[in-house]
């Protein structure tokens, strides 16, 4: 029973969405540092999400691209208390494109593409056989591109760079003058002084569009940061309870930007979110374990705010993922799982159009074949992603409803 839920229920879960959790897409789970001695494992998943929307404009969007993951990892013992894992992970992600027209389409040209690459180094002192103590370090590089375009982020910038070359006029009082709101039409002096305004941001929305929009690219950067934890463990009722935190990472990366045609090169600071992972399983009968798991991530913590574009392009709420599920033995050969994953809807059903899903509900089946000391495992995961309306300036530009995501995952495992 030791290993059959890191055998099973893992491997289905790796197949897990885009949208989930932000950027959030290994999970970064050190659960191989309770794998046997000597164990060496690889494993692959491949996502493919259906995140369909349209806007006002009568434009339709399928913005969420097909994208795999690859996880590795090895296991071994220093002494009786003492052992270590090596793993890499792929621990953010995103791979979105609005491939339409930005002239006549509210987000057309919007995109994102993020990669990640993590190898950690994680040893655990056993104090006792129930009692262990873990911890280690990580080695982080990330790097991405954004593209913002369409007529939605061609006014809301447009505002920006107006209301930012006009001394005494705010950027949020112009957005709703220009929205016919009374009082800010009062603030800026009234209909006209209010209608040359209007003028001076149409044109220069007009040149965001003409000139390609807005495109962001950060270099890639590597950073260390580290990683503690702690577990309880009965082994003879196969009962582990795991707690792991791992805290922020800062980041800086050099930038080159392209905005209204000019090329602005510079550099911008972020952080990768802190987390906590809490991971349980039990035997319940025979053959038969119960797993429930728990993630926060503080993506609310997580600001990447370029020089020349001035405002946030990483705008999500903090993640809370839940999960349980079953596995089951039925001989020394066969094993198989049933996991459900829960995330509840944010506070706000407006979000970033870079990520536009709102909670969601998922199910994943695996099944593991053991022959001696090779364990081959796969996994399929079918989830249901929340509605959501993808806003730019606090407005409403596209809508997406009745979405999903299908996964697929393979892991081997060997002891030597």
């Amino acid at each position: 029973m030791k290993n059959l839920f890191l055998g099973v229920s893992g491997l289905a879960m790796m197949a897990s969405v885009a949208s989930a959790g932000g950027l959030d897409r290994s999970g970064q789970s050190v659960s191989a540092i309770f794998a046997d001695d000597n164990t060496a494992s690889l494993s692959f998943g491949y996502v493919a999400p259906s995140i369909t929307g349209t806007d006002s404009q009568g434009a339709s969007y399928d913005v969420g691209n097909n994208y795999s993951q690859i996880g590795l990892s090895y296991t071994n013992s220093i002494n009786d208390k003492v052992n270590y894992s090596v793993i890499f992970d792929q621990p953010y992600g995103a791979d979105v494109s609005y491939n339409t027209n930005p002239f006549i389409s509210n987000l057309g040209g919007t995109g994102a593409d993020l990669d990640s690459q993590a190898i950690s180094f994680v040893a655990r002192f056993k104090l006792n056989d129930r009692i262990s103590f873990f911890g280690g370090i990580k080695g982080e590089a990330v790097e991405g591109e954004v593209s913002l375009n369409g007529t939605s982020y061609a006014s809301a910038i447009a505002v920006n760079a107006v209301a930012g070359a006009t001394p005494g006029v705010e950027a949020e009082t112009l957005g709703a003058a220009l929205q016919g709101d009374p009082d800010a039409i009062a603030a800026l002096g009234g209909l006209a002084a209010v209608s040359a305004l209007g003028t001076a941001v149409a044109t220069q929305a007009g040149t965001f569009l003409t000139t390609g929009g807005y495109s962001f690219d950060m270099e890639k950067d590597t950073k260390v940061g580290y990683i503690l934890g702690a577990a309880y463990e009965i082994p003879e009722i196969a009962l582990r309870f795991a707690l792991t935190y791992s805290p922020e990472i800062q980041h800086k990366a050099k930038t080159t930007e392209n905005i209204f045609g000019a090329v602005v090169t510079g550099d911008v600071e972020y952080v990768t979110p802190q987390s906590v992972n809490l991971e349980f399983q039990t035997g319940i009968a025979a053959n038969t374990l119960l797993t429930a798991g728990y993630r926060w991530t503080e993506f609310s913590a997580v600001d990447v705010i370029p020089d020349a574009l001035g405002s946030d392009l990483v705008n999500l709420d903090d993640s809370h993922r839940y999960s349980i599920g079953l596995a089951r033995r039925y001989s020394d050969a066969l094993a198989s799982s049933i996991t459900l994953t829960y995330e509840p809807e944010g506070e706000d059903n407006l979000v970033s159009p870079l990520g536009p899903t709102n909670g969601l509900f998922g199910v994943s089946i695996g099944a593991l074949y053991s022959e001696g000391p090779l364990n081959i495992s796969g996994g399929v995961n079918y989830t249901k992603v929340g509605d959501a309306l993808a806003e730019v300036g606090g407005r409403e530009a596209a809508s997406f409803e009745d979405n999903h995501v299908w996964g697929v995952g393979f892991k081997a495992e060997m002891s030597f």
